[in-house]
């Protein structure tokens, strides 16, 4: 599971049954790694203050016996809530004050609240430095504004954390790997259905160019990095601001490589070279949807496809490789929209097709209307995992939905045209 995906609600991978979605899986698990940067931001903030911290590993689900403390902090997820909240209750027994922050515990801090001390509700950070600042623990929901001054926090803090497990491969191969943040918050309407703003809200906000550059030092410095995947939810919404940090890049000789998520509608050609001089190789995108109707009755602002596919087709040429982001089973899909969407995917030809289920989110309006319509099907949380149908669809049943998934990822990655076009950039990336 990677917690920091879906909008910091986190995702696992369930493709499907048959032996090549087990062998896309099994590839999945083993090269996309992401640390919670949260988590860093929030041992940097409390070192800072003079607090002693410690990092502890529980994906195992056991809580050392050893481990002893005024406070426990617990990262929440939607995909793993109920091992997290038996964590809590054995940190409580312990005689811990017990929070959780991240956007599942805020989006639903009534799951954790008779379990737990408190709840963050909103950006982890800004609760850290409340409970700094106000000397108590809090009781109840903690709810918190979003950090107006990006460059008040500290940077990250990765010494506690593995950082050699860390991986995104194929899109970068190069290690040490870790993840920034250069700006927090998405002003755009497909937070109709997209989790992201339920913790970063959706006013834009950026940390000053000579701040990130200063961060990207720190890494390399401190840590060796020789690969960054930027997470702001849309890198170059300034794009004049992408370009100054771009050209400081080069201009300071970080030789680094990175990557980006963003619109396509936030790019242009002159951005996109510079900022592949300064070493971007992998730039994140969503598609969504072929289907121009069905973008529109989820509130996302469709994108002209000519455009798209020039764009695209410009970041293979340079040398960039595109990750497409897709969703299947949007509000006014049928099957017919669904596979043209796949059939796009495949003219696009992107080294990563990402294919997720339609999920609504609890905090998105997607998921209030379908609660209060009572199509919602299932209420068991962690099937909330980008892979699993939990509502019903007007006009494609779950089981179609599954199907439709599980042919959507073999029918892309493998056939000949996939291979011609990607594997020797695979191979030369990770091998050579």
């Amino acid at each position: 599971m990677n917690k920091d995906l879906a909008g910091g609600m986190g995702t696992g991978t369930w493709v499907g049954d048959s032996w090549r979605a087990c062998i896309f899986e099994y590839v999945k698990k083993k090269s996309v790694i992401l640390p919670e940067i949260a988590t860093a931001y929030l041992v940097a903030i409390f070192k800072r203050a003079g607090w002693e911290v410690e990092l502890v590993d529980v994906n195992g689900g056991d809580v050392p016996p050893e481990l002893r403390g005024d406070l426990a902090l617990l990262s929440s997820s939607i995909v793993d809530c109920q091992r997290e909240l038996a964590i809590a209750r054995i940190l409580k027994k312990r005689g811990l004050a017990v929070g959780v922050y991240g956007s599942f515990a805020s989006a639903a801090p009534q799951f954790f609240l008779d379990s737990v001390d408190f709840v963050i509700k909103g950006e982890p950070e800004s609760g850290a430095l409340k409970i700094i600042s106000e000397k108590i623990f809090p009781r109840g929901v903690l709810a918190v504004e979003p950090v107006a001054d990006l460059d008040y926090l500290p940077f990250p803090d990765w010494s506690l954390f593995p950082i050699k497990r860390y991986s995104y491969s194929p899109a970068l191969n190069k290690k040490p790997f870790l993840v920034m943040l250069t700006s927090r918050g998405c002003p755009y309407s497909c937070s109709f259905y997209c989790p992201y703003p339920v913790n970063y809200g959706k006013k834009w906000r950026a940390r000053s160019v000579s701040n990130v550059i200063e961060e990207i030092k720190y890494l390399k410095e401190r840590y060796g990095v020789k690969a960054i995947d930027f997470r702001d939810p849309i890198f170059t919404l300034d794009m004049i601001r992408t370009r100054e940090i771009a050209r400081r890049i080069i201009e300071e000789k970080l030789d680094i490589v990175w990557s980006c998520e963003t619109r396509i509608d936030c790019l242009d050609e002159e951005t996109i070279t510079i900022m592949f001089k300064a070493g971007l190789r992998n730039i994140n995108v969503g598609i969504e949807s072929f289907d121009e109707h069905v973008l529109k009755s989820s509130r996302r602002l469709p994108i002209i496809q000519a455009r798209q596919e020039a764009i695209v087709d410009f970041c293979h040429k340079l040398g960039v490789s595109v990750a497409a982001f897709y969703i299947l089973g949007l509000e006014d899909d049928t099957e017919e929209t669904i596979k043209q969407t796949m059939l796009y995917a495949r003219k696009l030809n992107t080294l990563v097709a990402q294919f997720a289920v339609s999920t609504p989110y609890p905090g998105t309006q997607f998921y209030n209307n379908l609660n209060s319509e009572k199509r919602i099907t299932n209420h068991n949380w962690p099937d909330y995992d980008g892979y699993t149908p939990v509502f019903r669809h007007r006009f494609v049943d779950s089981q179609k939905l599954l199907d439709l998934k599980e042919k959507a990822f073999i029918s892309y990655y493998f056939r000949l045209s996939y291979f011609f076009r990607h594997a020797f950039r695979i191979f030369l990336g990770r091998f050579l």
